[in-house]
C-alpha cells in the first residue's frame, strides 16, 4: 500500500529556498567574472605588483621584496628578513631561511605579529578569508600575491618585533637585497 511522503516543514522549505538562491548567486557571479576576463580583463591569478604592506601606512616596493638583512640598534648582528606568500600553495614558512637554534623567529602580516605557533594555519586562514571576500564581492583575487614577513632575530639580541618593524618602516630608500645566507652566526 503506497504511503504519502511527509510534507516539508516551513523551516525546511525556507532552508531549501535559501540554498537555491545561494546556488543561483554563485553561478551568476562566476559567469560574470568569466565573461569579464574574456572581454579583456587581467587573469584573476596574475600577480598585481602591489607594494608590500608593512603596516602603519608604510609600504615596500615589490621589487625590494627579496631576502635582506637590516641593522637594529640593540643587535650586534644584522636581523634577517624573508618574504613569504600568504597562501596554502606555498611551502612551510618554517623552512624558509636558516635560523640558528637559539635565534628568535617572528612572522608579521601587514604590521601584525602572527606569533610562531600555528603560523601556517594563520596564513592559510588569512588567504582563504581574503579569497572568500573577493569572490563574494566579484573582485579579482587580491590575495594571490600577498606577502608576509619572516624576521629572524639573532641569538643574544633582545630586539622586539616592533623595533625591527620600526626600522623597516623608516628605511628610505628600502634596504637593498643582500645575501641572507652569508649571515655569520653571532659570536
Amino acid at each position: 500500500m503506497p504511503t504519502q511522503p511527509a510534507n516539508l516543514t516551513p523551516w525546511a522549505r525556507s532552508g531549501l529556498a535559501a540554498l537555491c538562491i545561494l546556488l543561483a548567486v554563485s553561478v551568476s557571479v562566476r559567469s560574470y567574472a568569466y565573461w569579464q576576463r574574456l572581454a579583456g580583463g587581467a587573469p584573476a591569478w596574475e600577480a598585481s605588483g602591489q607594494p608590500v604592506d608593512l603596516g602603519g601606512g608604510a609600504t615596500l616596493p615589490r621589487a625590494a621584496a627579496a631576502p635582506f638583512t637590516v641593522r637594529v640598534a640593540p643587535c650586534a648582528s644584522p636581523v634577517a628578513v624573508d618574504f613569504l606568500r600568504a597562501s596554502p600553495y606555498e611551502p612551510d614558512p618554517s623552512l624558509l631561511g636558516r635560523p640558528q637554534p637559539a635565534d628568535r623567529v617572528f612572522y608579521v602580516y601587514r604590521g601584525r605579529d602572527l606569533g610562531t605557533r600555528f603560523v601556517t594555519i594563520r596564513l592559510n586562514a588569512i588567504y582563504l578569508a581574503r579569497l572568500a571576500y573577493a569572490r563574494l564581492t566579484g573582485q579579482d583575487v587580491p590575495a594571490a600575491d600577498d606577502l608576509a614577513l619572516k624576521i629572524i632575530v639573532p641569538a643574544g639580541c633582545e630586539a622586539s618585533v616592533d623595533q625591527v618593524m620600526a626600522v623597516l618602516r623608516s628605511a628610505d630608500p628600502p634596504p637593498a637585497p643582500s645575501a641572507l645566507y652569508d649571515r655569520a652566526p653571532p659570536p
